[in-house]
């Protein structure tokens, strides 16, 4: 059974804010290392990203899981399109950091609104497929905005803010509301609802904890990709967007893999070792020296990306109740990225004393202890599976 129209529809809105922020992203990256020579101010930009997203994520949870998501969905565009809208009056970095802010805000309650509208109303059998398309979906629009980034560093850079502000217009086009059947009773509380959404996260600790501390380091290749290539490379801007764009690619191949192997990966060793798999991925990062090889590597990342991803984000959608859905995504997102804006500006500024090659190599050496780690938590998250775990209500087609 094929996916209900409307899924497509909202990914689709999806997809474009997901192509604006890759746009904006990697073309000020660029920008602002070859205008200011400084990987500390370019990383800045993925702080702020991570910053709003942290501070937002409890508000939009708790938003989602009070009133109709596809309407935070249609609210999400409308706010993205107001970040575009700062680039008509110039490019100065004052100007660039507050539209980064308002495009995070959009980008954060486009995501999550959409990761609730699956839940809400896809039948549950659905759920490992609408995972494998939105991860497909979220490379694609990555992919897509990469090229469209890089393609205006060397040909438009005056017209990326008009291309960026059609865009933002045709996701809120695509954002029209519909019916959802309410998740909450009336008279359950606040602190009731956070008491629930807390005690389903303390289940799952130890799993949040290792990847909080993986999510950190893999921060890296947002705030040194830009400066590897341009400062340690010295490579052309091909060659930093065919990085960026690898990990989509590698993200897009890796999302059909998950669903033709439906499940055959699903096992918590499989996991643990793929995840360990990391290391070693960003030791050869740091003593390569060949853009290409670098590429390469961009592939298997996003490939990894997705086989990992999908199965344990279905396991998430199936276990969380329905009714504190957006509750517990905000924690999960809050813990998850929780270590990043701190890292990203740790990351730029240690940059300062040392060449992005040297860190990236002891990045990988951190990785290795950490992700070893996985043996035994993923076993420790599998074990839940969702006897144990109050089921959701059943979801409401369009």
């Amino acid at each position: 059974m094929g996916l209900q129209n409307f899924y497509y529809r909202f990914l689709g809105s999806r997809m474009l804010i997901g192509i604006i922020f890759a746009a904006f992203q990697v073309f000020f990256l660029w920008k602002i290392v070859a205008e200011y020579h400084s990987v500390f101010l370019a990383g800045m930009l993925a702080t702020i990203y991570l910053a709003v997203s942290m501070v937002a994520s409890i508000p939009i949870g708790h938003l989602i899981d009070r009133v109709n998501s596809t309407w935070v969905s249609l609210f999400s565009s409308a706010i993205s399109l107001s970040g575009t809208l700062f680039l008509i009056f110039g490019t100065q970095l004052t100007l660039v950091y507050a539209s980064a802010a308002v495009l995070a805000l959009g980008m954060t309650m486009k995501g999550d609104s959409f990761s609730a509208i699956m839940k809400k109303h896809l039948p549950e059998d659905q759920f490992l497929n609408g995972n494998s398309t939105s991860q497909a979906g979220s490379y694609i629009s990555t992919l897509s905005g990469t090229v469209l980034g890089g393609m205006a560093i060397i040909y438009f850079s005056n017209y990326l803010p008009y291309i960026l502000i059609i865009l933002a217009l045709v996701s809120l086009t695509a954002s029209r509301p519909m019916n959802e059947a309410p998740t909450l009773d009336a008279k359950t509380s606040a602190e009731k609802e956070f008491a629930s959404a807390i005690g389903f996260f303390r289940k799952i600790l130890g799993f949040i904890a290792v990847a909080f501390i993986l999510n950190g380091l893999f921060e890296s290749l947002d705030v040194y990709s830009s400066g590897l290539f341009h400062l340690v490379l010295r490579a052309s801007p091909v060659y930093y967007t065919a990085f960026v764009a690898s990990i989509s690619f590698g993200g897009i191949g890796g999302s059909w893999l998950a669903t033709k192997l439906k499940g055959k990966a699903d096992g918590a060793t499989i996991i643990s070792i793929l995840v360990l798999c990391y290391a070693p991925i960003f030791l050869i990062l740091g003593f390569s020296k060949s853009p290409f090889i670098d590429v390469i590597l961009g592939l298997i990342v996003g490939a990894l990306l997705s086989i990992i991803n999908i199965p344990l984000q279905t396991r998430l959608m199936k276990a969380i109740p329905r009714n504190i859905y957006g509750k517990v995504m905000a924690f999960l997102r809050i813990f998850l990225s929780g270590s990043t804006p701190g890292m990203a500006a740790v990351l730029s500024f240690v940059s300062i004393f040392l060449q992005v090659d040297t860190i990236l190599i002891y990045i990988g050496i951190i990785m290795f202890p950490v992700a070893a780690l996985s043996f035994s938590v993923i076993p420790k998250f599998y074990g839940l599976g969702n006897g144990d775990l109050e089921t959701g209500s059943s979801p409401q087609a369009d």
